[in-house]
């Protein structure tokens, strides 16, 4: 009886299968994850063969190269960032109706650019493979293009991928920073004056990792400018806070939208560096509302907060208490020191008013040689005298005015409302 030989004459599948030359930088997790998707990917078409997650990122391929690069070179990095600037709109308004449509099929003529920096024209079939427990994806089938489309040909110059390279260039020499997103709010390109301004990495920037540059108490309000803009189409500004590690810088960004087949399809965002312009308006606005002597409050500021705890006083129904301390025969020691001495006096006794003071109270200059303190919460005329009195004996201590001792007197006046 002859045995049936079909077995003997069935190929090796393990010789079959594509080399992999990243497989030491993989671990076993990984690599059995691809191999599966790539041997589903070969049932969908013999074509060159993309798999993407739901939000665009590379999970797979159904070839040894993408665009001259390694099979596993791109995994997990966003579709967005091989594609010109100009179809980033069309792709992500496309990935979102794949992400919502069960079945979803269609196609996209676009421009990507290789590893070695050439841009060529692209069609690609997009079918929903979410149903398919192997993919539960995206899968993109490619086809490249000898020459534009008849529809592009007409509508754009015959240089038009040149674009591309003319956003990036531009991009790079912008001081700048620049962002790109799409609809979910996730990053796909960044220049590299953003990685200096949010002192990271660009590969940590992309999806949403140059939100843990900026600072915590200021994410709230980036998100909310963001998504703004995803939601209403319109641009919104924000300025907040990146936390470097070391210091504080302050960055103002601008996001705009990016429009799509059906709305917004994303947003780009400038980024810039505003940290000396903010501490030249912080540094305006101390000298505006402080005394260049004494670096105390002065008059604006002191009419201000008594403005605001005239409004608690009725309100919460607490005490406020002002004292006005004026320095006796002040102009003597002008007159026998100098006026270098007279300006060292000033500045002493500010100093010691500050530190004797509650942390809540307010010591202000009032001009030449008076002074005042707003306090709040103290216990009636006898809180009001006893604070008085610890200011009085305090100021009346000698103050060495250029190696002189100087001792001035103090007339407190004090109002309880």
């Amino acid at each position: 009886m002859e045995h049936d030989r079909d077995d003997e004459a069935a190929p090796d599948a393990s010789a079959a299968s594509d080399p992999n030359p990243s497989i030491d930088e993989m671990d076993a997790a990984a690599i059995a994850a691809n191999a599966l998707a790539r041997a589903a990917l070969r049932e969908y078409a013999t074509e060159f063969l993309l798999l993407l997650r739901t939000d665009g990122r590379l999970v797979a391929t159904s070839e040894a190269s993408t665009l001259g690069y390694g099979a596993l070179e791109r995994q997990g990095r966003h579709i967005g960032e091989h594609l010109h600037p100009d179809d980033l709109p069309r792709v992500f308004d496309l990935i979102e109706r794949a992400r919502a449509t069960p079945g979803f099929h269609e196609r996209i003529t676009v421009r990507a650019r290789a590893k070695d920096g050439t841009w060529g024209w692209f069609e690609s079939e997009v079918i929903d493979a979410t149903q398919d427990d192997r993919l539960r994806g995206a899968v993109l089938r490619v086809r490249q293009l000898d020459r534009p489309p008849i529809d592009d040909a007409v509508d754009r110059p015959p240089d038009a991928a040149v674009g591309g390279d003319r956003f990036l260039s531009l991009a790079e020499a912008l001081p700048l920073g620049i962002l790109s997103a799409d609809k979910r709010g996730c990053v796909v390109y960044c220049n590299s004056a953003t990685s200096q301004l949010l002192n990271l990495p660009a590969h940590e920037l992309l999806d949403r990792g140059w939100e843990r540059a900026v600072h915590p108490e200021d994410r709230p309000d980036v998100a909310d400018a963001a998504g703004q803009v995803l939601a209403t189409g319109t641009p919104h500004q924000v300025t907040f806070r990146v936390d470097t590690g070391l210091f504080v810088r302050w960055a103002h960004a601008r996001f705009v939208p990016l429009a799509g087949g059906k709305g917004t399809a994303g947003w780009i965002a400038t980024i810039e560096d505003v940290t000396d312009r903010r501490r030249a308006e912080s540094t305006l606005a101390h000298q505006a509302t402080h005394d260049p002597l004494t670096d105390l409050p002065n008059r604006t500021l002191l009419e201000d907060r008594l403005h605001q705890a005239c409004s608690r006083l009725q309100r919460d129904g607490d005490a406020v208490t002002v004292l006005f301390i004026d320095l006796d025969d002040f102009k003597a020691v002008n007159d026998d020191h100098g006026h270098a001495a007279g300006d060292r006096v000033l500045q002493v006794v500010a100093e010691r008013l500050t530190d004797t003071a509650r942390s809540g109270d307010l010591c202000a200059r009032f001009g030449g040689d008076e002074f005042l303190v707003v306090a709040e919460q103290v216990d009636g005329a006898l809180g009001a005298r006893a604070l008085a009195l610890r200011l009085a004996a305090v100021i009346g201590q000698p103050i060495d005015a250029g190696g002189t001792a100087v001792g001035v007197g103090t007339s407190i006046g004090v109002v309880l409302a």
